[in-house]
């Protein structure tokens, strides 16, 4: 029953899993969809308008439906929708998508920059109905939020960045009159920038129009007009050489290059000079338009007697502007067709053909979509049908005349109203440029006295440390006169015993000879000591050491002078711990011979194992069957200052000469420089023998 039960289980959870992978592969396929349909829907915004809103409406329709998380989906799809309309000039219908953008609250990775694309479109919509001020103050917040200051390079953001300096361009040449310096200043910024910000060719196609516009718009310059003339045209042939490739032929690029080569003709603005220097590129430019799109303007070119070509007499500006009325009547856009018919008729008033500009006229007129999209251009309409002498009646006069003068006092009065926001914003760069100054420098301030303070920081922390080393120096001077003492001390009370036992005439050769090797070990004890005291002397060098090899070294250079009644078992081990070896076995050295001295017959053993209490160090025994030591004798066994009556050492006891001192002090040494808890010390009862104990640090073995 149980098996079945867990059969089961193993089959729910499998069909969970297989659920939950096919839901993402589904998820991920309409996350597909959605996002091809948007690239369609972007790629479309200037072929066909109506065409792009219908794909990025089926995008938003799978994501309300299927995938009601996917907001990157949404933001695209409504700012698609929202691109389309502004192409369409249906206005109200792009301020609402665009809102619904501006007011999203999700947590989309793209939401800033999608929140800044609609902003901008906003902006370029205000354009379109003299809200120059309201145009205006969206550019100015975009660009103190520094949201398009970043790394970035996507086309989300190059598209943003690209479409600022498109917006902010239109704003400043055709709505307002900025100052020679700050349009140059633009321009030269947004032709650095032109080949990071790729985003499709009809974007490439935008920079180009705005660049050039810009460059004819400083044309009234004197100095350099020749020169800006020759880059305006430079940037229109750009479009041309674009628009010659069939998969990016686009008639909205095309009519915007062809007016905008239309303005630069009949610009009263640009002499015969600055005109007769460009000439070889505005007839190969003809030429190009001519072989690319087959469209023939050399017949309006007015050649004088001496062949020299003289625009300002030419009507060539004419069908430049007319050819680019009739490409914007194939778009949806009324707005772009009201500025092409306006601008085509005021063309004709200049020349004198007032037949030919009532025609254009005209055309505004029986076509009602294009009224009420563009104020600028509404009111020039009006004029032009006054001035053209289209109007019927008196009842015509007095109502164009008042719709005129109706718009002019609207953009009159939004004009200033720009004029007020941007008298208030340059206030307040002037005064952000201030609290800048005011900050950087309290900044430089502060970051001095923050170095002067670092500086006396170091220089007392120097004289801090040179007073640490003149102390520690005073220290080791002490150390080293108490070492001195403490040697004369111990030497005296170590060798007046052995003295003594020399001096008597029948000691036998036997204990001679284990006096005599007593002295010798004491004075190889001295010699080790001082190594150890001195800050010149023997260095402590840390290293894994094998105690194996630390015992068998031993064993072979201790003297064991009681040899025949006393035997000296070392217990075989494979445990390393970190220290200095040398050390270990002047230590080990020490502590054996020690035992073998007051031993008079039984064994000396010694053994190593992991300490129990603490498995960081391994403990190191050195037991004997000597005589041991009183309770006094194990409380004063490493002090220098308590000397025990050594004579008689069979008697008394382990004494206090340099062999314990020196093992103490070689523990402190191994204490200091490897892990702290390294310590040393004895257990023992009279008439039973001793065992001394040292703690050093293990090595962990490789399981």
């Amino acid at each position: 029953m149980r098996l079945k039960l867990g059969i089961l289980a193993l089959a729910a959870l499998l069909s969970v899993v297989g659920c939950t992978q096919k839901e993402a592969e589904v998820d991920a396929l309409l996350r597909s969809k959605v996002d091809a349909l948007n690239r369609a829907s972007f790629k479309s915004r200037y072929d066909a308008a109506s065409l792009s809103e219908r794909y990025a409406q089926r995008a938003l329709a799978y994501v309300n439906d299927s995938l009601p998380g996917y907001d990157d989906g949404r933001l695209r799809a409504w700012n698609n929708i929202a691109t389309s309309y502004y192409n369409r000039a249906e206005h109200d219908s792009v301020y609402l998508y665009v809102d619904s953008v501006l007011s999203f609250n999700g947590k989309s990775p793209n939401l800033k920059v999608e929140q800044v694309l609609a902003s901008l479109l906003k902006a370029r919509t205000l354009q379109r109905h003299c809200d120059i001020a309201g145009s205006y103050r969206l550019l100015y917040d975009i660009e103190q939020s520094g949201l398009l200051d970043g790394s970035e390079d996507d086309l989300l953001h190059n598209l943003a960045r690209s479409e600022f300096y498109i917006t902010t361009t239109t704003l400043n040449y055709h709505y307002r009159n900025k100052s020679q310096y700050q349009q140059a200043e633009l321009l030269t910024t947004m032709e650095a920038k032109r080949h990071q910000l790729r985003c499709d060719y009809a974007e490439d196609m935008s920079f180009n129009y705005a660049i050039a516009y810009g460059y004819y718009a400083l044309c009234d310059d004197s100095i350099n007009r020749s020169h800006y003339l020759g880059k305006a045209l430079n940037y229109c042939f750009d479009n041309f050489r674009i628009l010659n490739d069939s998969l990016r032929y686009n008639t909205y690029h095309l009519g915007n290059t062809y007016q905008l080569l239309g303005f630069m003709l009949w610009s009263p603005q640009i002499d015969a000079a600055s005109w007769q220097s460009n000439i070889p590129l505005l007839e190969e430019i003809c030429h190009y338009v001519r072989d690319a799109f087959g469209f023939d303007v050399f017949d309006y070119y007015p050649y004088s007697a001496d062949g020299t070509l003289d625009i300002r007499q030419s009507t060539l500006a004419y069908p430049f502007l007319s050819e680019a009325a009739s490409l914007f009547f194939l778009h949806d856009d009324p707005y772009q067709r009201l500025g092409a018919v306006v601008a085509t008729g005021r063309y004709c008033m200049a020349r004198g053909d007032t037949a030919t500009a009532r025609l254009y006229f005209n055309e505004a007129l029986i076509d009602s979509t294009m009224l009420g999209v563009a104020p600028k251009f509404e009111a020039m309409l009006y004029e032009g049908l006054l001035t053209s002498g289209m109007a019927k009646n008196n009842s015509d006069v007095v109502s164009w005349t008042r719709k005129e003068l109706e718009l002019l006092s609207y953009i009159k009065q939004n004009e200033k109203a720009d004029f007020i926001l941007q008298q208030q914003l340059d206030k307040a760069r002037y005064d952000s440029g201030r609290f800048m100054l005011f900050t950087i420098i309290l900044l430089v301030l502060a970051i001095a006295l923050f170095v002067t303070l670092l500086l006396l920081r170091r220089r007392t922390k120097a004289l801090q440390r040179e007073t640490a080393r003149l102390q520690a120096a005073k220290q080791q001077d002490v150390e080293r006169i108490a070492n001195v003492e403490t040697c004369l001390s111990v030497l005296r009370h170590d060798i007046t015993p052995f003295v003594s036992y020399l001096q008597n005439e029948h000691l036998p050769e036997e204990l001679k000879r284990e006096v005599t090797g007593q002295l010798i070990r004491t004075f190889e004890n001295i010699k080790n000591w001082t190594n150890l005291s001195i800050p010149s002397g023997l260095q402590f060098r840390c290293t894994t050491v094998s105690l194996q090899q630390v015992f068998d070294s031993v064993a072979s250079s201790v003297n064991n002078f009681r040899a025949p009644r006393v035997k000296l078992s070392f217990a075989e081990t494979d445990l390393a711990v970190r220290g200095d070896r040398l050390l270990l076995e002047i230590l080990l050295r020490n502590l054996v011979n020690n035992a073998i001295q007051h031993t008079e017959d039984g064994i000396v053993g010694v053994g190593a194992e992991p300490y129990a209490a603490d498995t960081r160090f391994i403990c190191v025994t050195i037991s004997d069957t000597g005589c041991g030591m009183s309770e006094e004798q194990l409380e004063n066994l490493f002090r220098a200052d308590k000397h025990i009556d050594a004579s008689g050492a069979k008697e008394q006891g382990y004494g206090t000469g340099f062999g314990l001192i020196l093992c103490r002090y070689i523990i402190k040494k191994h204490d200091d420089n490897t892990i702290r808890g390294c310590r040393i010390w004895a257990e023992s009862e009279p008439g039973k023998g001793s065992s001394f104990h040292f703690l050093v640090e293990a090595v962990k073995q490789n399981p």
